[in-house]
């Protein structure tokens, strides 16, 4: 989980993640491995209202409790700080992919992290619509199936009893 398609969360262009470290980020993208990168664009879709709460505190066990519990705290925080009544869960989509990875839609594209000391510094600079013509270099999460994805979520939080 880190980076962005679009825009950042710590500055106007990068994502907290990358932004940690953007020189380790930019040899690991130009490692040559394959990379999924799942970013802030594609995890600000998971948005857990106090509807999710209730459903995964629902399940009767201690995972629902802990879920909630967290959740809220989270929720709570959120509106705090941004006045948002919902947030998403961006490690959990992250996870969700590794187990199902159907549930998203992905795009290969070239990707570099801008490593020079300006404005910019830490942004993922993704070439969604191949305007350089270079070969991709990472697998780019983009969309979710949010019903499927929250089934999943609530299966993975009964099946710990």
């Amino acid at each position: 989980m880190g980076g962005a398609y679009g825009t950042g969360n710590v500055t106007p262009s990068a994502e907290f993640n990358v932004f940690a470290d953007p020189e380790a980020a930019h040899v690991v993208f130009s490692s040559g491995v394959k990379i999924t990168m799942m970013g802030l664009d594609l995890t600000d879709q998971t948005v857990c209202t106090p509807e999710i709460i209730d459903r995964m505190e629902s399940l009767g066990n201690k995972a629902g409790k802990l879920f909630g519990d967290i959740m809220r705290f989270t929720l709570h925080s959120q509106y705090i700080a941004y006045g948002l009544e919902a947030g998403p869960v961006h490690d959990v989509t992250t996870v969700a992919y590794l187990i199902d990875p159907d549930l998203f839609t992905t795009q290969d594209m070239y990707v570099v992290v801008d490593i020079n000391r300006g404005p910019c510094y830490g942004r993922t600079v993704c070439d969604i619509l191949n305007t350089t013509k270079k070969a991709p270099n990472l697998t780019v999460g983009m969309a979710v199936d949010l019903p499927k994805f929250w089934d999943l979520v609530a299966e993975s939080v009964a099946a710990y009893k």
